[in-house]
């Protein structure tokens, strides 16, 4: 399907959300790397420049908003696709990552581990 193994990066401070993903992800065949804040997860990417990145925006520190605009405004990383994976579905917070390119948009309560393999998998076609 791909030339590559599809590499993941996920930034998320919760730890057993992290987890779960981590096995899901991996078994799903995807390469994982987690970072369990903002910061790091801007490290992260610029070290490893993954395929894809996974981002909650409620962390503390640096949120996802944040993030979203570092990496918007990084020549480097601005077209890594990008899927908000959080539980904050505020009007608010849709519109404020609707000012940034992302790719989609998920609630974590309402999706399943396999349904954002399968999204990831439609992006990375795209």
């Amino acid at each position: 399907m791909f030339q590559h193994q599809v590499r993941v990066c996920l930034i998320d401070d919760d730890p057993s959300f992290c987890e779960i993903y981590s096995v899901a992800l991996r078994e799903a065949g995807f390469v994982l790397s987690i970072a369990n804040d903002g910061e790091g997860g801007l490290d992260l990417v610029r070290r490893e420049m993954p395929d894809i990145i996974l981002l909650d925006l409620n962390m503390p520190g640096k949120n996802g908003f944040e993030v979203l605009r570092e990496l918007s405004a990084d020549p480097s990383a601005s077209k890594i696709p990008v899927i908000v994976l959080s539980n904050n579905d505020r009007d608010d917070a849709i519109r404020e990552v609707g000012d940034f390119r992302a790719d989609f948009f998920l609630v974590k309560a309402l999706t399943s581990p396999k349904e954002v393999a399968d999204i990831i998998r439609e992006v990375m076609l795209s």
